[in-house]
């Protein structure tokens, strides 16, 4: 009977939770039960395990509830976010806007990745920029796949990096202040930055560059081959001695 199907279902629904630990997981439960809109037996949560882990967790467990069972992953926001950033930067083409960044897509990533989660404290910044720019932009606390990505698309990750206050390194510093002038779309899209000695050569032409970026090309310096110096650690050095304060 449908009614004793359903019971055995969210039994197993239950063991499924606490197996993979979604219980502490804030994205909630595993949830099993029939589905009106696709009118098939479900088992359904957000995040988490993978398709491929529930299935056979599914028929190891309960082998009876599992046949016919329809399993259906869906992704949060910030799993959506994340997916659509580690898309965008791994873009093969870095002269130009990478390809757009679609929902299939992120779930093709995510597909064999289970709990998907950011890898380094950028990212999470970054996932919260872009999940809360969505927000803002449609003036509601939730926001679709398509949503996201395409504004992933539009902005690239230049201006939600910005946004959200992330430490710059010295070559990304320098990449963020000369890529406009210098044709480099890479790094707004994709946050693909400049050549050190492109940079650097940047600033030594640039006469109206601050300290900091004067400081930032000294410290790409030693990663350049002897070659290239060409007197640029003395000409910087004493620029910055110029614009030092007094003691």
């Amino acid at each position: 009977m449908a009614t004793d199907r359903a019971t055995r279902l969210r039994r197993l629904a239950r063991v499924l939770t606490v197996r993979f630990g979604l219980d502490r997981h804030r994205r909630g439960e595993v949830e099993a039960g029939w589905s009106p809109s696709s009118g098939a037996w479900t088992c359904a949560w957000t995040d988490g395990p993978t398709v491929a882990q529930v299935r056979a967790a599914c028929r190891e467990s309960g082998p009876e509830e599992a046949a016919g069972l329809r399993y259906v992953r869906t992704l949060s926001e910030d799993a959506v976010a994340l997916g659509a950033v580690r898309l965008t930067v791994a873009a093969a083409d870095g002269t130009g806007p990478p390809s757009p960044v679609r929902p299939a897509g992120v779930e093709a990533l995510w597909e064999d990745e289970p709990f998907p989660a950011p890898r380094t404290e950028r990212e999470r910044a970054l996932v919260y920029a872009v999940v809360y720019e969505a927000h803002d932009a449609h003036h509601r606390n939730r926001a679709e796949a398509e949503e996201i990505c395409a504004l992933v698309n539009q902005y690239g990750l230049a201006v939600f990096l910005r946004r959200c206050g992330a430490a710059l390194s010295p070559v990304e510093l320098l990449t963020a202040h000369y890529a406009a002038t210098h044709a480099h779309p890479a790094w707004r899209h994709r946050l693909a930055p400049m050549e050190a000695d492109v940079l650097v050569r940047a600033v030594r032409a640039d006469p109206g560059a601050p300290a900091e970026l004067v400081s930032a090309a000294l410290a790409l310096l030693p990663g350049l081959p002897a070659a290239s110096d060409d007197g640029a650690g003395d000409e910087l050095r004493a620029r910055l001695g110029r614009t030092a304060p007094p003691a």
